[in-house]
């Protein structure tokens, strides 16, 4: 059964998606400069949230999650330290973003994967939701975020083996998922990155492959490799209108591709990401149509009729995963016979 303190969590949790997602998500700050070889703040980066993020993962409430280690949190820890020594030059900060990063870089290893040597960083859990699958694997979003940082961390102190291991995040992007990379393919034939690179189950997580693009773009451009570019610009030629139209049902934009075109628990924070990733893909590739599909998204998130049909979806979501959550279904389970 959920404990007190995980309903707390949820809470928390959930309040602090309302406060983020009240600005404009199409707000984009005007030092974030997308084609500097330097690279400075992240793309979606909110001069108003400077410090959140850190105070959120190390919070009371969110002792419990800290303690798993996720990659990606560790990544959205990482990158707020950095930018709070941008943001005030707090030299304590980019001791934190180094010390942090370098972690990360003793966490990854360096592997064949395809016939390429790649820098991965592996995850051993099983994902809620999915079928049993293999371990370790690994993930396009954590790839990007993992190249971003490195790519920082070795302008700031020279360190090659920062630079080496940031060009090899990308290499994973042009390995299949059925042999251990994160490339699948769309209908229409053109490449994903999954977040969820499990052989058999890619859903195609939306968030999970813009965010990689934003962290492919950064290793591309500090770096010059043309592989890195190469990924990228196959990635947004991914975005057409006919698959960014697969995660638009009206009224919110979808987390994923799932046959059912279900909600998920969280739709009103992801269409408010959702829309702050392809406005700052639109800025770096100069693509009005992109920015469009960003304006659009971004009346779903701010329109109350719109918010209010997503969050009746949502609440109809909670209440069908009841049984899993409180763990009835597996009481339900008719026990085997002794």
């Amino acid at each position: 059964m959920e404990s007190v303190s995980d309903a707390l969590f949820r809470t928390a949790r959930w309040r602090r998606q309302l406060r983020l997602i009240e600005g404009d998500p199409l707000a984009l700050d005007p030092r974030v400069e997308p084609h500097a070889q330097q690279l400075g703040f992240m793309h979606v980066y909110d001069a108003a949230w400077t410090g959140d993020t850190t105070r959120w993962l190390t919070s009371p409430v969110y002792a419990a999650e800290a303690a798993k280690r996720d990659p990606i949190d560790v990544c959205h820890l990482a990158i707020d330290r950095f930018h709070a020594f941008l943001e005030h030059g707090d030299v304590a900060a980019r001791d934190d973003f180094l010390a942090i990063t370098r972690g990360v870089l003793d966490a990854g290893r360096t592997v064949e994967l395809g016939g390429r040597t790649c820098f991965v960083l592996p995850h051993g859990e099983q994902v809620e939701g999915y079928a049993r699958h293999p371990t370790p694997w690994f993930n396009a979003m954590v790839q990007g975020w993992v190249g971003a940082l490195c790519m920082r961390a070795h302008q700031l102190t020279g360190e090659e083996r920062f630079a080496h291991a940031a060009v090899r995040t990308v290499g994973a992007c042009f390995v299949a998922v059925g042999r251990g990379g994160v490339r699948d393919l769309e209908t229409n034939g053109r490449v994903f990155y999954e977040k969820y690179a499990f052989p058999g189950q890619s859903r195609h997580v939306l968030n999970g492959f813009l965010s990689a693009l934003l962290g492919i773009w950064d290793v591309a451009r500090a770096s010059g490799d043309g592989d890195a570019r190469s990924a990228f610009d196959e990635g947004v030629a991914s975005l057409d209108d006919v698959v960014l139209t697969t995660y638009d049902n009206g009224y919110t934009t979808l987390y994923d591709q799932r046959p059912d075109r279900r909600a998920t628990p969280s739709s009103v924070l992801y269409t408010w990401v959702h829309a702050r990733q392809l406005a700052a893909l639109a800025r770096i590739t100069r693509q009005p149509r992109l920015l469009a599909w960003a304006d659009h998204w971004r009346s779903y998130s701010q329109r109350s009729e719109h918010r209010l049909r997503t969050t009746v979806d949502t609440v109809g979501y909670r209440v069908r995963s009841l049984p899993r959550y409180f763990r009835i279904d597996q009481l339900l389970k008719p026990r085997p016979r002794a």
